[in-house]
Order: structure tokens, then C-alpha cells, then sequence
């Protein structure tokens, strides 16, 4: 690879600086990444094309500024994002920060921002900027994680109920017919109650960890039918 020449005028320049640009956009396509220079005293916001694009506009369909940024942020994430960059504004401490942002279209997005203060020699702030990642399909896909995990451990909770159920029951009347046969109502009531109360108990439990319960009274019905 040969070695890259100066540029010998303006012009040249400009070319080389427009060359580098879409470079780095076509980069920040592929990585869905955009930048942003918030100049402070004007309130402008410069945004990348896509930027642009995350925000859900096509690059320079708005005039960025920190109250369109603000408007964009999730209302519960709003204060929490102020307060960032307000620390960063009196520290001048670079931050990173997770924030939800609401298209126009009214879909949710998640960003992971960086950003850092820009200050003059005295040490006031001029700019804040930095970087923002669209990591709402990496968000999604571990929410859908956790989500599966809990069903599974529910369901296999419910099974576990279930059979516990299920044992109880067919020992309960299995008892109670035994009572029944030697003539003895009194223990054949008692083993037919307390097989009901654990059954009932048993069943409610199920219904908290989101079993069926209609269907597992069908199932102690069949269990406990005579026939």
C-alpha cells in the first residue's frame, strides 16, 4: 500500500476530508453507530447521517438540538440522562450511559451513549461530544432470554406441584378405600377430607404459579372417580 500524498490545495482538501467522512459513515451503517458535537452556547447539534437514521429521520430531516435530543428520551429516562450530563457539564468527567429512545413512529429504542466535555483554556465548557450505539436487537434478544428462562422455570415449578398433587391424591384415596372397605366411615371421612384440604391447598398454589387450574381439577376428579 503506497503512502497517501498531502493535499496541495483547498480543494484537494476538501475532497479528502469529504472521502474520510463517508468512509466513516458507511462504517457507522455497519456498526448502526452515530456521533454527535452538541455546541453548547448555540444549542447545535450535529449529528451523523446515522445518527440521523437512529433517531428514526433521514440525515437533516430535523434541526438537532438538546431539547429535540431531550424530547426523544424515554419520560422515565429523561431526568436520569439530564443528571448525567449535568454532572459531566460541572465535572468535566467523560460518562457512559444506557438510554431508551422513542422514535416518531412511537418505537422503542436503546442506545449505549459515551460522550465527554470539550472546554476552552479556562476550563469552560464549549461542547459535549461523543458516540451512541443502537443495541436495541442485543436488548431484545437477552429480554427474550429471561423471559423463556422464567416460563421454564414456572412450568417445570407447575409440574413439579402437579405431581406432588397428583401423589397425594391417589394416596389419600387409596387410603380412604382401604378405611371403606374394612367398614370404618369415620377414618374413611377423615382420609376424604384431609385429601380435599390438601387437594384444595395444592390447587391454589398451582393457580399462583400459573398452572392450569381447571384443568388439574379435572385431572383430581379423575383421579378420585370411583369408576
Amino acid at each position: 500500500m503506497g503512502t497517501r500524498e498531502e493535499p496541495q490545495t483547498l480543494a484537494d482538501a476538501l475532497a479528502e476530508l469529504a472521502d474520510l467522512r463517508a468512509r466513516v459513515d458507511n462504517a457507522q451503517m455497519l456498526a448502526n453507530m452515530g456521533d454527535y458535537d452538541w455546541h453548547i452556547e448555540t444549542d447545535t447539534n450535529t449529528w451523523s447521517d446515522q445518527l440521523f437514521r437512529i433517531y428514526g429521520y433521514e440525515p437533516g430531516q430535523i434541526m438537532a438540538s438538546y431539547e429535540v435530543f431531550l424530547q426523544h428520551i424515554h419520560p422515565e429516562d429523561r431526568e436520569r440522562i439530564q443528571s448525567v450530563h449535568q454532572h459531566a457539564y460541572a465535572t468535566g468527567e467523560p460518562y457512559q450511559m444506557i438510554e431508551r429512545i422513542l422514535r416518531p413512529d412511537g418505537e422503542l429504542r436503546y442506545l449505549a451513549s459515551n460522550g465527554q466535555v470539550v472546554t476552552d483554556a479556562n476550563g469552560t465548557p464549549l461542547r459535549m461530544r461523543g458516540t451512541c450505539i443502537d443495541i436495541t436487537d442485543r436488548v431484545r434478544a437477552e429480554q427474550a432470554q429471561e423471559e423463556t428462562a422464567v416460563r421454564l422455570a414456572e412450568e417445570l415449578q407447575a409440574r413439579r406441584q402437579a405431581a406432588e398433587l397428583n401423589d397425594n391424591v391417589v394416596q389419600g384415596l387409596t387410603a380412604a378405600s382401604y378405611a371403606a372397605e374394612l367398614g370404618d366411615l369415620e377414618r374413611t371421612k377423615a382420609y376424604v377430607a384431609e385429601t380435599l384440604a390438601k387437594a384444595s391447598k395444592m390447587l391454589d398454589d398451582l393457580m399462583l404459579a400459573g398452572g392450569d387450574p381447571d384443568l388439574t381439577r379435572q385431572d383430581a376428579a379423575r383421579l378420585g372417580d370411583p369408576t
